[in-house]
């Protein structure tokens, strides 16, 4: 059995939540274990500063696994495309976390007082050793009384924003499996890129073909299909249109299987 949780809202992105779902289950052979980390679930944390409804959630993995074996986070706003066993058998090598590098987030800046540099480990889609994750975080109730920042607290303990020494911790993924809007979400163009806006230097990033994407992750929150109502940006055009294919497709599918009222009985 393979334990997936994903952060989400209440049922606002339940568009999305369907084909994620549907295609984790359609790529594999394997058992799953999903567990939808829902607000509703977690009525008294404090949720001051999030920039999701599910923010902090992921790091109360570890306790929710017992402290043991592993264990795979993801946001809800992705599609599968590869038998997610692959990345659950993904080899640590004795690290805490298997993340992507995602080559164009600043480093920590915002935070503390560091040069504005790119490239930091992105935690949206997670493979966990939930001990060694458990003794690194803390508690739960430290966790669910967490301030804003919190996460950049663990990423500090674990030696980021410096690349090297976060390897010691990390260990870095293909980032097939975290491919931001159909990108190579670990390329970073040369040449100084720090004054640069990120949608400039997403477009110069390595488009993916469909066949190439292991995990999709819809990050674009104007471009997203489903418009979740907490998200306060104006509403673009997926530019993807090979993508979309897929996507409505996938949907059609689901359409054919299940109501979207009968999904939302979770």
């Amino acid at each position: 059995m393979i334990p997936i949780f994903i952060g989400t809202s209440n049922y606002e992105d339940a568009w999305i939540e369907r084909i994620l779902a549907y295609t984790l289950l359609k790529n594999t052979k394997e058992k799953l274990s999903i567990t939808w980390l829902r607000p509703k679930y977690f009525p008294d944390w404090n949720k001051v500063g999030w920039g999701t409804p599910f923010t902090n959630f992921r790091y109360a993995i570890p306790h929710l696994m017992n402290y043991k074996g592993k264990a795979i986070y993801m946001d809800c706003d992705q599609i599968n495309f590869r038998n997610i066993a692959d990345l659950y058998e993904t080899d640590l090598e004795g690290r805490t976390f298997g993340l992507v590098w995602d080559a164009l987030m600043w480093n920590g800046a915002k935070w503390r007082d560091t040069p504005h540099e790119r490239g930091f480990f992105c935690d949206s889609v997670m493979l966990i050793d939930c001990e060694k994750a458990g003794k690194l975080i803390g508690d739960y109730e430290g966790v669910k009384n967490a301030k804003y920042g919190f996460k950049m607290d663990i990423f500090d303990k674990l030696g980021c924003p410096d690349k090297k020494k976060g390897l010691e911790h990390i260990y870095q993924l293909n980032p097939r499996w975290n491919s931001f809007d159909g990108n190579n979400t670990s390329f970073l163009p040369k040449g100084d890129t720090s004054d640069m806006e990120y949608k400039y230097i997403a477009d110069m990033q390595p488009k993916l073909a469909p066949d190439e994407i292991w995990h999709l992750h819809l990050t674009g929150l104007s471009s997203q299909m489903w418009h979740p109502p907490y998200n306060p940006w104006a509403k673009t055009h997926f530019n993807r249109e090979d993508l979309l294919e897929i996507i409505w497709e996938l949907n059609r599918q689901i359409n054919m299987i299940t109501k979207r009222e009968e999904f939302l009985n979770d």
